[in-house]
């Protein structure tokens, strides 16, 4: 086969795999921003911003402690599949860590609930509360996550994103439309979704988990706890913004924050559509890792590397020149955000996204540690950055781009060094 033929095969197998994904993506993307747009609508600046915080954190949280379980969860489901190896230990126990990992966060919140209430919620304690309840159902999402993918399931992969889009469209229309909206009802509205998407889409989960070999904790913890590690680093650049918005302002800049915040959220909108890359690439990876495809290894890489640079290059472009106008438009004619803060928050984005598909990579060769390192070195500069005497708004623009662009060159050069001495198709020990 011709390098061309080699190149079209493999993106169009991409764009197989991407199809259901994204058209659920889109959806759930969708979803997610009507539900911004209702309640800044519904409730002004003020009242807005302690939503777009749990907002915020419902989605961080989900990325950084349960995201880690679908991926190791997808990646070695794709490899004992490979193989034709049940999953079935692989789902247990994954099962087992995602619980515990609950029971750990809900006692955290309960023993801070008031000194998170007032710091994230202004003094709103009933959204501690709702945050709870959301992780459970992100809890499962990302569980039959990782068996969609693991599996190629991705019809159905793209069925749960799709429900619990239009779930966060439907069920806050309806808390407006009975003229019911407050923060908190719309907040409980927001968090009922996954819960509802997960069961409405679990199916028959034995089919998808036959049995199998045992899988010895000592092989899963350590993975685990070095991709939730890294996962909590990465959610600190790109979700700490916001919060750090909201505890940084005066009380003479509520209505300032409440802006900047949802000009944050909405310059996230590349990472939603990401995400079905990022569904995909692990397991693809990890199968070709699995068979000894180093050239299809490599072509997946570079393929979604240019996707995803090429997606926020052009998301910031859009930025610079409809940028305001669009925040407007989602959220009313009190936000109101300065071009070249839209802009910085964009590349701040994209530099995330090709951050996020190397890391990507690196977890399919098992080199759980380079992405911990890379992420680690972004925070650090993240929150030095913070600390720059600037306006609120310059200072967290600029620290989310300044710790998203180290954590992506850390990263790259990571990734070539891991390269050079890993060839897919042995069996790497992990680190």
């Amino acid at each position: 086969m011709s390098e061309r033929a080699r190149a079209h095969h493999g993106l169009r197998g991409l764009a197989e795999q991407l199809g259901p994904v994204a058209a659920g993506l889109v959806v759930l993307g969708l979803g997610s921003f009507a539900f911004l747009s209702i309640a800044g609508r519904a409730l002004g600046p003020v009242d807005f911003a302690p939503v777009a915080t749990l907002w915020v954190l419902f989605n961080a949280a989900a990325l950084a402690f349960f995201q880690p379980i679908e991926q190791e969860l997808g990646r070695t489901t794709a490899h004992r599949v490979a193989h034709g190896l049940g999953a079935r230990p692989v789902l247990i126990r994954c099962l087992l860590v995602g619980v515990g990992v609950l029971a750990a966060l809900a006692l955290v919140v309960l023993l801070l609930r008031q000194k998170i209430s007032v710091e994230a919620f202004d003094g709103r304690t009933a959204l501690a509360s709702l945050l709870l309840l959301g992780l459970l159902g992100l809890l499962a999402e990302h569980v039959l996550r990782g068996l969609f993918s693991g599996n190629e399931r991705f019809g159905r992969y793209g069925w749960q994103l799709a429900c619990d889009g239009i779930l966060r469209t439907v069920l806050p229309g309806v808390v407006v439309l009975a003229s019911m909206a407050t923060s908190t009802s719309l907040s409980a509205a927001l968090v009922v979704a996954p819960l509802l998407a997960a069961g409405l889409t679990a199916g028959r989960v034995p089919q998808l988990a036959r049995p199998g070999p045992p899988i010895a904790w000592r092989e899963l913890l350590p993975a685990l706890g070095t991709l939730t590690a890294a996962g909590i680093l990465s959610q600190l650049i790109v979700n700490a913004a916001p919060v750090a918005a909201q505890v940084l302002s005066t009380p003479e800049e509520a209505d300032r924050a409440g802006v900047f915040i949802a000009a944050l959220v909405m310059t996230r909108i590349p990472l939603f559509f990401f995400g079905a890359v990022q569904a995909t690439f692990l397991p693809t990876l990890a199968r070709l890792n699995a068979v000894g495809d180093r050239h299809g290894f490599l072509r997946q890489t570079w393929l979604v590397l240019a996707l995803a640079g090429g997606a926020g290059g052009a998301f910031v472009v859009g930025l610079a020149a409809i940028g305001p106008w669009v925040l407007r438009l989602l959220y009313g004619p009190d936000f109101a955000s300065d071009r070249a803060v839209l802009v910085v928050l964009g590349l701040g984005a994209a530099g995330y996204m090709v951050a996020q598909a190397l890391a990507q990579a690196l977890i399919a060769l098992r080199a759980y540690r380079a992405p911990l390192y890379a992420w680690a070195a972004g925070s650090a500069v993240f929150f030095a950055t913070l600390a720059v005497p600037l306006s609120l708004e310059a200072r967290v623009s600029m620290a989310l781009l300044c710790g998203s662009a180290v954590a992506t060159a850390v990263m790259g050069l990571l990734l070539r060094s891991v390269l050079r001495v890993t060839t897919p198709g042995t069996h790497r020990p992990a680190d």
